[in-house]
């Protein structure tokens, strides 16, 4: 399966300088469709609403999160 993540835009720059982020999520009817026709789908994943984002706790784990929602690691 081949995950394309969309593009950073303003809010993610915004949401980065309040110590935030927002996380990548990827539609759980993909899953379920990768199951049935193997490696060959190409997903294209989805960011995170913005107000969640925002209002989420700056040290908040992710621990309690949907499995299908994937860290965006920053270079």
């Amino acid at each position: 399966m081949t995950i394309r993540i969309p593009p950073e835009n303003f809010l993610d720059r915004i949401l980065r300088l309040m110590g935030k982020e927002r996380l990548v999520v990827i539609p759980q009817a993909t899953v379920r469709l990768c199951n049935e026709l193997g490696p060959y789908v190409q997903v294209t994943a989805r960011r995170e609403s913005f107000l969640t984002a925002l209002f989420r706790f700056r040290g908040s784990s992710h621990d309690h999160e949907e499995p299908d929602m994937i860290h965006q690691q920053t270079a």
